[in-house]
């Protein structure tokens, strides 16, 4: 195994370390939330609407940083679970999503597994270390 000290090769791929340690994250996430049922991408979701009732797709696929077709799929499951509830005004407005009083209770459920792996994910990297690559992750995207 060569020494991860100094990268070369693939290892200079900013794009592959990102993807390898949001694999990384994903995984300490998914864990905890398996409990209750709920993977991360679906807790995120729920949270960013819960944050932001009457948020459109666009706004949300903005959000999020994904394709609308890709987050549309994601809804699916949250809509099939009735977690969500939508409303559209006017013949061609765009659905607007909240959470319903069961997406209420489902992210209430799993925040104390969210906060379990937020723990797990610091004590990995260090409290610091964890603060730093939020806000350099965030200052990409935002």
């Amino acid at each position: 195994m060569r020494n991860m000290n100094s990268p070369n090769g693939p290892d200079l791929c900013h794009c592959l370390a990102v993807r390898r340690a949001a694999r990384y994250a994903s995984r300490i996430y998914d864990s905890h939330l398996s409990a209750v049922g709920i993977s991360v991408s679906q807790f995120s979701i729920l949270a960013l609407i819960d944050e932001h009732p009457g948020i459109v797709i666009a706004d949300l696929a903005d959000l999020m940083v994904m394709e609308r077709t890709t987050l549309v799929r994601a809804l699916g499951p949250l809509r099939d679970e009735q977690w969500l509830t939508s409303v559209a005004e006017g013949p061609k407005a765009a659905l607007k999503f909240m959470l319903s009083a069961a997406g209420k209770a489902k992210l209430s459920e799993a925040e104390p597994c969210w906060r379990a792996a937020q723990a797990e994910f610091e004590a990995g990297v260090g409290p610091k270390q964890a603060t730093a690559l939020r806000a350099g992750l965030l200052s990409v995207v935002f």
